[in-house]
């Protein structure tokens, strides 16, 4: 071996003796002060846990592309007829063919639908969230399948769509992956020849939180277009812009082709259908898939920022206390010759120690979070499924975290060559620390507690927000109760009689069940996110000049229905087994709708009709006044409701709605037999408690007030950690003041007196600049609150006394350790 080959390795033998004797020496400082290694691990991994976990979250939902081929190209769009009071109105076959043939801008246009289809013939009778799309749907989204073909242009044309696209998913579950492209399969008792498989995870249409949007998509059928419909408005639409076509123009140009067509087609639309002003709205299938969740998500995101900078700020004062008191140690180690590189290497050792339990520590912490919220019962965040621990991330707040460590670890070793030993080791034997180093640690105190009192606002804000949210009366009683669906085919149930005949049975059935109080039917259950809204007329009833139509929620209903919901009927009767088919139109109308066209008068006995004035639907008299109800979220101003008989008002996709003395869910074997006894071929779905389904409609606020609510909690942990630390550092460096002025006279509660004024004079200053920063905060998160202003002064009040009384409790500690000096031994030791 070569001379310098062998001195190199002995060299690299030293340098690693060296370091694994620095990191022998770090673990045993760790062990001899366990409390302060903790609160340091702790608060690196909580702040780096936090941001992981949420900037994950928001770069899966918010930032990253959707999986599409060029998705910035993919459009949405709608009209908007504010006249009317319909900020959103879909498409009807015929405007859509219009749109495709008279388009310059697009490439592609397609509409679609969403609903179900039962599929049976493959093992047990399941119910599949179905979509209908036109043949361009997929090219217009630039998505190809892993196995045959998409849709073919012929195959949207009425009575030649006979085929269907599965999912992966379903392909996998119900198919076991085997080769099905050309076989045929029973969809609502029609056969179907499936000819493609999609890629895994392709889940559009997908609106978020959109009501009436599955979050998946089983299978796809080939729509129907009739282009000569122009009066079927329940299609959305999509759209591949040409390249190099901006989103606006794309925008202006159908806007004009709309308004050709409103025009072509007035006398078929009926004057003013939509009423002056109509427009276009078009926006990116991104925006429109993620607008209802970015407020909640960038609110999460300030807040794990605001947690990291607070953990930061606690770290950096931990690390500058702990170096005031090493100051005698490392002028100690100066004087017996240590190099300073030797000390700085040694401490930055030390640092980044910490700094990688901490790290690892908060790598565990963001995995189990992002578990936690991929997990969430009834959370609706869109692309939820493809969130990950995203590794950038978690780096860039490593490396935040530990550039905080080093810096302040190496604060003692990069002062230490500057020192002069003999004042130092001077000091150091009477404790005391350089003001420069207190003035520091203060600042630090400051923005912690304003951070905190930020972060506390906030989520009391949100706190306060979700419980007015959650007391709002629904109109109904959620508890005990049991909702399912079932959808007769009509191949089975060709007539309204052959419908009502099993839907009677299957109530009896029902009814006898050992826990049943009630059961009934109703087509959709409130916040179930079905169902559409339908025009109506009062008989006698003048529209007032410019006043927009009017639309309700239409019910048809089984007698028990109201009793088992708990929708009291404040007028008049229920229905009854006297309402049949052949018997008086009958209707039970929300006590809204009574007050809005009857305030003076008995709405008993008055006349209302589904359509406009020349409609040919029967009118119906209103026998009954029921509570109104709401039907989506708890802070919508409730839609009118109509309610028929389900023998007037037939519909062979409803919902069963029972009510139990015992567990709502103990009975869902005995409903399920109940319809497989009538037939086996029926799939029971969308099974939930009624309370399930309204804790699903606030469960983003549920989740986002939580998460929040952590941040700030542990925001206030960190900032009375920091507050703590600050004032036992000045307790220790000023032992021997409080050793004089004990001598000299002065009483303990002077003392105390001093230390408190000192910190809460900190505590103070962070209070008057958190406050003015919430003020900030607020208005961010206005849109998200309910029932309570963003500058509520109880809120405002009651979390600055919280924080000022922490800060009073972690000033008070060392305050009265301060005043237990004994006067001798402080001199003594001066």
């Amino acid at each position: 071996m070569r001379p310098e080959t062998l001195i190199s390795l002995q060299s690299l033998s030293k340098d690693m003796q060296s370091l694994l004797q620095d990191l022998r020496y770090g673990f045993r400082l760790m062990a001899k002060k366990p409390a302060f290694s903790a609160v340091v691990i702790l608060t690196l991994a909580l702040g780096i846990g936090a941001n992981t976990a949420i900037f994950s979250v928001v770069q899966a939902v918010l930032l990253k592309p959707l999986p599409l081929a060029e998705p910035d190209r993919v459009v949405t769009f709608w009209l908007s007829a504010p006249a009317k009071k319909l900020p959103e109105v879909n498409l009807t076959p015929g405007l859509f063919a219009t749109f495709r043939d008279r388009s310059s801008t697009l490439e592609k246009i397609a509409i679609y639908e969403t609903g179900s289809a039962t599929l049976t013939g493959h093992g047990e009778p399941e119910q599949l969230n179905a979509a209908a799309v036109s043949s361009d749907y997929f090219p217009s989204l630039g998505l190809t399948p892993i196995r045959g073909r998409t849709f073919l242009p012929g195959e949207d044309q009425p009575g030649k769509g006979n085929v269907a696209i599965l999912s992966y998913e379903l392909w996998q579950r119900r198919f076991g992956g085997a080769e099905v492209v050309g076989q045929s399969v029973n969809l609502d008792n029609a056969p179907m020849t499936i000819v493609g498989v999609m890629p895994p995870d392709t889940r559009f249409p997908n609106h978020g939180e959109q009501s009436g949007f599955p979050n998946h998509v089983d299978v796809w059928l080939s729509l129907a277009v009739n282009r000569a419909n122009i009066g079927y408005w329940s299609y959305a639409a999509i759209g591949r812009l040409k390249p190099g076509v901006q989103l606006h123009d794309a925008q202006r140009e159908l806007q004009s082709v709309w308004q050709d067509f409103a025009s072509e087609h007035d006398a078929e639309l009926g004057a003013g259908s939509l009423g002056p002003g109509a427009f276009i709205v078009m926006v990116p299938l991104k925006e429109r898939i993620v607008g209802n969740v970015r407020a909640p998500l960038l609110v999460l995101l300030v807040g794990a920022g605001l947690v990291l900078l607070i953990a930061c700020a606690n770290i950096a004062n931990l690390l500058l206390a702990r170096a005031n008191l090493r100051n005698r140690e490392i002028a100690l180690r100066r004087c017996v010759g240590a190099a300073p590189g030797r000390i700085i290497r040694q401490l930055m050792t030390e640092s980044l120690l910490l700094a990688g339990l901490g790290g690892a520590g908060g790598l565990l912490l963001a995995a189990w979070a992002l578990a936690l919220i991929r997990g969430a019962p009834g959370l609706e965040v869109p692309l939820l499924e493809s969130v990950q621990l995203d590794p950038k991330v978690f780096l860039f707040t490593v490396g935040i975290a530990m550039l905080t460590g080093v810096v302040f670890g190496l604060a003692p070793a990069l002062r230490g060559a500057r020192f002069n030993l003999q004042e130092v080791i001077k000091e150091g034997a009477r404790g005391s620390a350089a003001r420069g180093s207190r003035r520091l640690g203060d600042a630090f105190v400051v923005s912690q507690i304003a951070l905190s009192l930020v972060l506390l606002i906030g989520s009391a804000l949100l706190v306060r927000s979700f419980r007015n949210l959650m007391a709002v009366d629904p109109g109904f009683q959620a508890n005990n109760v049991l909702s399912a669906t079932l959808s007769l085919p009509k191949s089975r149930y060709a007539d309204d009689t052959k419908v009502r005949a099993f839907y009677s049975e299957l109530l009896e059935r029902v009814q006898r069940t050992a826990g049943v109080s009630f059961a009934g039917l109703c087509q959709v259950v409130p916040f179930s996110g079905g169902g559409g809204g339908y025009a109506f007329t009062v008989e006698g009833y003048v529209p007032r000049a410019g006043e927009p139509a009017r639309d309700a929620w239409r019910r048809g209903v089984t007698p028990d229905y109201f009793r088992t919901m708990g929708i009291p009927v404040l007028k008049g009767r229920s229905f009854e087994s006297r309402d049949t088919e052949t018997s008086e139109r009958v209707t039970v109308v929300d006590e809204k709708l009574a007050k809005e066209y009857w305030p003076d008068q008995d709405p008993l006995g008055k006349r209302i009709k589904t359509g406009g004035l020349n409609s040919n639907a029967p009118w119906l008299t209103v026998v009954g006044v029921a509570r109104s109800v709401k039907n989506r979220r708890l802070d919508e101003n409730p839609k009118f409701y109509i309610y028929q008989p389900f023998s007037q008002w037939t519909q062979r996709e409803t919902s069963v709605v029972v009510r139990t003395t015992v567990d709502p869910h103990s009975i869902t074997s005995n409903l399920r037999n109940h319809v497989a006894a009538l037939d086996p071929e029926l799939p029971l779905f969308d099974i939930e408690t009624v309370e399930e389904t309204v804790a699903r409609s606030v469960s983003t606020r549920r989740v986002a007030s939580m998460l929040l609510t952590g941040f700030a909690a542990t925001a206030l942990l960190l900032a009375v950690i920091g507050i703590y630390g600050v004032i036992a550092l000045n307790v220790s460096s000023r032992t021997s003041e409080f050793g004089i002025r004990l001598a000299l006279g002065a009483q303990p509660r002077n003392i105390l007196q001093m230390v408190l004024f000192s910190g809460m004079r900190v505590a103070a200053l962070g209070i008057v600049i958190g406050v003015g920063a919430a003020f900030l905060l607020a208005r961010l998160i206005e849109k998200m609150l309910f029932g309570v202003t963003p500058n509520d002064p109880l809120t405002f009040i009651s979390v600055t006394a919280l924080l000022a009384m922490a800060a009073l409790a972690a000033s008070l500690i060392p305050a009265r350790r301060a005043t237990k000096v004994d006067p001798l031994v402080a001199l003594r030791y001066e």
